[in-house]
């Protein structure tokens, strides 16, 4: 018996890559963590996945279907892939319909910063800005592009890394569960 079942579905930095080795540091443990042992977990990050894998509505998407709350991180690969700001915010928004479709509670976040060239640095914040002001569905959008952003100036900079290392996964999942506490 579980309170509930929640899920992370993402890439690698979803996954811990970055984090200290055979650790449970990264963002998504240490908010596992806060939230406690009353309910279950599961880690759906997947290294080098894309928002198109799980907009796909296959296998990956169908175990996020599983679960009662699904926090949500792609982009990074999108971009770097070279899939237009278009393609990326559909495939974002189909992944939110399609969990709800089956009721669960969707917690998005934006992309994190990840020392974006001049080239990719408009498309992510233009995929920031849907993802804060124009996605649909969402129980809650989380930006954590301002607790992993070097400073206010350089936020496509990535200050613990593009993979986030322990200590900027600390700073994420507490920021995180802050902000899933308060709704």
């Amino acid at each position: 018996e579980v309170n509930k079942k929640i899920a992370y579905l993402g890439d690698s930095i979803t996954q811990g890559i970055g984090a200290d080795k055979n650790s449970y540091l990264h963002w998504s443990a240490v908010l596992s963590e806060l939230l406690g042992e009353e309910n279950a977990y599961r880690n759906l990050g997947i290294g080098y996945a894309r928002s198109s894998d799980a907009a796909s509505d296959g296998v990956w998407l169908y175990k996020a279907k599983q679960n009662d709350i699904v926090f949500v991180c792609y982009g990074v690969n999108d971009i770097f892939q070279g899939y237009s700001a278009d393609t990326i915010k559909k495939n974002l928004q189909t992944i939110v319909d399609k969990l709800h479709e089956f009721g669960i509670c969707v917690i998005m976040q934006t992309i994190p910063p990840f020392n974006y060239s001049e080239e990719h640095r408009g498309k992510w914040q233009e995929i920031n800005d849907f993802i804060k002001y124009e996605l649909k569905n969402a129980e809650l959008v989380f930006d954590c592009v301002k607790y992993l952003a070097k400073n206010d100036r350089e936020l496509h900079t990535a200050k613990y890394g593009g993979h986030p290392n322990s200590d900027g996964c600390k700073v994420w999942g507490e920021a995180l569960f802050g902000a899933v506490t308060e709704v």
